[in-house]
């Protein structure tokens, strides 16, 4: 994962200049918070938010849809009844 220097704010910083950490959030869709010089936080927009959270939901879609086709190739054609699975 690449970070821009730019999207970096250390963990004191957004403690202390909260206020401006949104606010270059809200310029830069996602910034990361830093603390020991290691990233422990995103921060994003809500615009980015909701981007993400949509391709999150485009690939559950997909994995559901190759499952469907993988079942259909591998339908055998034979059927079981509830009292037959419930024995």
């Amino acid at each position: 994962m690449q970070i821009s220097i730019d999207a970096i704010i250390p963990i004191t910083d957004a403690t202390k200049h909260f206020k401006d950490a949104c606010e270059k959030t809200k310029t830069l869709g996602t910034t990361f918070i830093f603390k020991n010089n290691r990233p422990d936080i995103v921060m994003m927009d809500i615009t980015s938010y909701e981007r993400f959270m949509s391709v999150l939901d485009n690939m559950d879609h997909l994995e559901i849809a190759a499952m469907v086709e993988n079942r259909k190739r591998a339908d055998t054609g034979k059927r079981y009844s509830f009292d037959e699975v419930v024995k």
